[in-house]
Formats: structure tokens, C-alpha cells, sequence
């Protein structure tokens, strides 16, 4: 189904030269004033263009740009829009099922529309050559996609309701949610018809006693001003009318207090207004594909809604979004992500020197980092999993529950504070074979990461990907060493020279072993030091119950690491666990 597949940005506010991909179904995340509200505002405004004020430049003396890529116009689509001289209007500006469209001003009372040069721009990138619209093409264009639905944060609820009446959310709302019916009962318009002719003064079956009383008053009006005449002409609303007329109202079903829906309390309306958005979904579910695709943007749709609300507004958004609507939104909340939709995720940020910019979505950053089309899939499915690394600046990886537990907990004694305060998440991936190629997805993403691992990390996996030299002089040291210890540890080796868990010995009881040994400890070290550069934390000591000086692992392990590290000071930990500051430090030095 066609939809806006990009859009891109000049001059708008904060925009100030941003491009970003687009799904059809797009969550935008990232901080408070960060632009997310103004992508919205940019893509309803190209396609619904309105006079601009002075504060929507970010440099008065430069035009406001948005264009906006419109992708899979195929033959069935433009064969469907009604009226032939619209589509012969649009098709020679498509190419390949692909339309660019953009919009400027250079003032407040300004606005120009414009289509791409075909012919003279290349495939793929945003045009440098446009031309004005053609006749035809604005109607072609509305055809496929209408005036977007925009749904504000609505922190003024009830001015949203006062607007209800003249087109903005509600009345947009419940326009969708009563096309259906106006479709299905075409006798109502045919009855008003009906009607219209009796009461109105051209109607062809004019009432005898309106009739009557225009003659009357007439002649009544004669003796006081010859010349003028009189008709009562009784309008009757269309169909639609009645809809802007009504209002909604709310019944408490315990108390029976009946209600205006903006007479209720903030978290209610807002409950309201997402569950008509369920609704539509419901009802469009049922319906056929239209030509047209409308944009539905919502800003922070998960606003006062309980956790689980959120799950459902979700999926009746995604519902939305495979019938007949394109659905992108901002979002602060993790709730608004799943496995399904992080790879469209779009993580937008402001700078100083660059102002709203917009990270490479996790799909996109997956098939420019990995060739194999399985591998794609998989790390996709993976990575979907982690909904936590659209809300960090800095993202820890580490291997498992150890880890993910203990690490930042570790992070909020040390410091006094919270990683999440500090913008920082750890994030368990699972084992230490997805490391590299987690780190090189989260690096074309633009997301600041690094990853902690066991210390065997550094002579298995890390050669197998390429972060070490796979056959260094290091590797043939640690296997020396090993071989070394072996007799008198009574551990196994396997055929490779590395450990193998045999009896009372697991692999990370060896790798202990060894890294507590002189020579061992200064071959782990170097390891350790290599692999800081490729952005790994491997920690020296072997793993990190040999940070905590636990015996054992397991839950009971780490229930009672948890509880040594609570009743610890920042000082203690610093004195007794010294690796924890050091890890953190070179975290919060990347």
C-alpha cells in the first residue's frame, strides 16, 4: 500500500536540515523538546498547507522546505483515483511507484507547492530540481493521501473539545467512525432531500402554506415599502451536520451522572479519546482497502493511560496502520515499543550545532552492517526484543541475569544515582557471541555503546569476530599458561588448548584460575586493554562474581550479591571491589 516513505526538512523551527525515514508505522522517540512534536507538524503541513507565523522560521531571512517521498503508487492505485484528468495529472510524475512532493514559504503569507523534475533527479536521495504543480496534480495527491488526522498532547483537553466542532481531533475522529454509517443508510439523505424541497424556497414541492405566507407578507410589506419581497427559506442541514451539532457525552455507570466529555477529569478524556482511536480500528479491521491512505500523527498517545491501556492503544494503532492508515507518533514510553515495530523506531535528538536530527532506524542499520539476509533477521528479532536502547544515550551490553542485575546496582551505590539518570541502560543481549555485531548495529545507529564480558569473551568469541587477532601472540601465551597450570589444578583442556568444563571445574572457574596466576593476570590484562578499544569491557579478574568474591552463581548467588552490595558504601565498594569504579569510569568516558 502506498504511503509517505521519507520526509525531509529545511528552516522549519528547530529543523533545521533533517531527513528521516518513514513505515507505516513509525514511532518517534527521544527527549523532552527534542522535535518529535515539530516532524509531526512538518508532515501534516506538507500535505495540508497553511500560512506560516514568524516563529515557524528558524532563519527568517530562508524559506521553511518540507518534502515528503510518496512510495508504492502502482497502476492499481492510480487506476482508482476517480476522475481521469487527476490521473493523467499525476503519472508522469511517477517513477518507478515513487512521487516526491515539497512545500515552501519564504514568508507568513506565502506558500508554494511543487512536485519533483523527474527526468533531471536521480532515484534515490531528495530532489534538487522541482517544479510547480501541475493542474490536476493537488487533487490527485489529496485522492491518495487526505488532510492527516493530527492528535495533539492535548494538555488543554478541553480547548481540543471547544475545537471539536470545527475540525480538529474528536471531529476527526468520529468523522472516520461514521463513514460506515453514513454509507449504509443513504435513505437518510434521500429523506432530508425530501424535506429540503418542501421547506426551502427553491424547492420544486414548496409547502402551499409557505407559499401562502411569502404572498402575505408580501403584500403586507407593500403598503409600508412597494418594491420588496418577502420568502421564509427554511435551511435543512445536510447529513454531515448533524454529527458537528452533537455532542459526546459520558455516563458514570455506578453513580448515573451523565456528563460532556470535556466536563471529565484529564486522565478520563484522554481514555476517551485513545479508545475511539481503538475503535476505528475495529471498524476499518472490517473493511476493505481504500484508495486513499490518511496520516494518523498522534503526539504522546500513551498520555495518562494505564500500563495496559498503553499495550492496547499499541495494537489498535498497529491494526491502523495495515488498514488504511499510516500511523506515526512520539512517544516517551517503552510500553509503545515491541519487537514488532522497534525496527521502524526513529530516535530524534537536538544539538547546538545541528538542531533536530534523526538516528538511523534499527532495520535500516541492520542491513547496512550485516550482509546475510538471516543474519539480518535474526539480529533483528533480537535486538527488537531490547526497547530499552531507544531511551539511553549510553548502552551497556552485557551477557546475562549476573550482570543485568548486579551492574546497576553496583552503578546507584558507587554514585548516589541511577544509570537512567545518567541516560545509561544495561541491557542483557544474551551471551557474548551477538557482541560484535550488536556493537556494529547500535554504532550505524548512532547510539553510543559498549559491552562487558567474561574474560573468555576475550580468546573465543572476540577472535571469531574479528575484535582480536585471531591466532595473536597473546592467544598463543594464555594457551601456554594454561597448559601450564593444568597439572597442578587438575583441570581439562580441550583440543583447541582452551578450558573445558570437566568434574568441579566449569570454564569460568579456569579462566578464574588463570587470570589469578602472575603470568595469567598480565596476558588477561592485555587482552583486557586491546579489547577496551573495540569498545568491550572483559573484565581481568574473570568474571565478576571475582569481582564481588562470590563462590557460586545461580539465583541464590545473586540474591545474596545484591544484598552484600546494598549494605555497602560508595567507599567500601570503591575499597573492596575496585574493578565496579573502574568499569563505570571508562563507561561514562565513551
Amino acid at each position: 500500500m502506498h504511503r509517505v516513505s521519507c520526509i525531509h526538512i529545511e528552516n522549519f523551527r528547530a529543523c533545521r536540515n533533517i531527513t528521516l525515514p518513514l513505515d507505516s508505522y513509525t514511532p518517534l522517540v527521544g527527549q523532552n523538546n527534542a522535535g518529535k512534536s515539530t516532524i509531526l507538524e512538518a508532515i501534516r503541513w506538507v500535505l495540508k498547507p497553511s500560512n506560516l507565523k514568524s516563529s515557524d522560521f528558524y532563519d527568517e531571512e530562508k524559506p521553511v522546505s518540507v518534502a515528503a517521498c510518496i512510495d508504492g503508487i502502482d497502476s492499481e492505485v492510480l487506476d482508482r483515483i476517480p476522475h481521469d484528468r487527476h490521473r493523467q495529472a499525476i503519472e508522469p510524475y511517477c517513477r518507478d511507484g515513487r512521487l516526491w512532493i515539497r512545500v515552501t514559504a519564504t514568508n507568513t503569507r506565502s506558500k508554494d507547492q511543487e512536485v519533483w523534475s523527474v527526468d533531471e533527479c536521480p532515484q534515490d536521495g531528495v530532489p534538487e530540481h522541482w517544479q510547480t504543480y501541475p493542474t490536476g496534480l493537488p487533487q490527485a495527491v489529496s485522492a491518495l493521501l487526505p488532510e492527516p488526522l493530527h492528535v495533539l498532547a492535548m494538555h488543554d483537553i478541553g480547548e481540543d473539545l471547544g475545537k471539536a466542532k470545527t475540525g480538529t481531533t474528536i471531529k476527526g475522529l468520529l468523522d472516520e467512525i461514521m463513514k460506515p454509517l453514513l454509507a449504509a443508510h443513504d435513505e437518510l439523505t434521500t429523506a432530508l432531500d425530501t424535506i429540503r424541497n418542501v421547506l426551502t424556497t427553491g424547492g420544486e414541492q414548496r409547502s402551499d402554506h409557505l407559499q401562502q405566507f411569502d404572498t402575505s407578507a408580501t403584500d403586507a410589506l407593500e403598503s409600508f415599502f412597494p418594491g420588496l419581497a418577502l420568502d421564509l427559506d427554511l435551511q435543512v442541514v445536510d447529513i454531515k451536520e448533524f454529527f458537528k451539532a452533537g455532542d459526546l457525552h459520558v455516563t458514570d455507570m455506578v453513580s448515573g451522572d451523565r456528563r460532556r466529555f470535556d466536563q471529565m477529569g484529564t486522565g478520563a478524556q484522554r481514555a476517551i479519546q485513545m479508545a475511539l482511536i481503538r475503535y476505528l480500528a475495529d471498524v476499518r479491521r472490517a473493511e476493505d482497502d481504500q484508495l486513499s491512505r490518511r496520516l494518523l500523527l498522534i503526539d504522546e498517545p500513551e498520555l495518562y493511560l494505564h500500563p495496559q491501556g498503553v499495550r492496547r492503544l499499541r495494537e489498535a494503532l498497529k491494526t491502523l496502520s495495515s488498514a488504511g492508515f499510516q500511523v506515526i507518533f512520539s512517544t516517551h514510553s517503552p510500553l509503545m515499543l515491541s519487537r514488532d515495530n522497534a525496527p521502524n523506531t526513529v530516535i530524534v535528538g537536538n544539538t547546538v550545532d545541528d538542531g533536530v536530527t534523526a538516528r538511523k532506524p534499527l532495520n535500516q542499520a541492520v542491513q547496512d552492517a550485516i550482509e546475510d539476509a538471516e543474519s539480518q533477521s535474526q539480529t533483528l528479532f533480537e535486538l527488537g526484543n531490547l526497547v530499552d536502547i531507544y531511551f539511553a544515550d549510553r548502552v551497556i551490553l552485557c551477557e546475562g541475569k549476573t550482570d543485568r542485575r548486579l551492574l546497576p546496582l553496583a552503578y546507584e551505590q558507587l554514585y548516589q544515582r541511577s544509570p537512567d539518570l545518567d541516560h545509561i541502560t544495561f541491557v542483557s543481549v544474551g551471551g557474548c557471541n551477538n557482541f560484535a555485531k550488536a556493537l556494529s548495529i547500535l554504532s550505524a545507529m548512532d547510539i553510543r555503546a559498549c559491552a562487558i564480558a567474561d574474560l573468555d569473551f576475550a580468546y573465543t568469541n572476540a577472535r571469531k569476530s574479528g575484535l582480536l587477532e585471531r591466532d595473536g601472540a597473546d592467544m598463543a601465551a594464555a594457551k601456554a599458561t594454561l597448559r601450564r597450570l593444568r597439572p597442578e589444578h587438575g583441570f581439562t583442556l580441550s583440543g583447541n588448548g582452551l578450558p573445558q568444563k570437566c568434574n568441579q571445574w566449569s570454564a569460568a572457574d579456569i579462566w578464574a584460575c588463570f587470570a589469578s596466576d602472575d603470568e595469567g593476570q598480565d596476558i588477561a590484562q592485555g587482552s583486557h586493554e586491546t579489547l577496551k578499544d573495540a569498545r568491550v569491557w572483559a573484565w581481568p579478574q574473570g568474571c565478576i562474581e571475582q569481582v564481588t568474591g562470590a563462590d557460586d552463581k545461580g539465583e541464590d548467588a545473586i540474591m545474596e550479591q545484591e544484598q552484600q552490595l546494598r549494605a555497602m558504601s560508595a567507599a567500601e565498594i570503591e575499597q573492596q571491589m575496585p574493578a565496579f569504579k573502574a568499569c563505570f569510569d571508562w563507561i561514562r568516558s565513551l
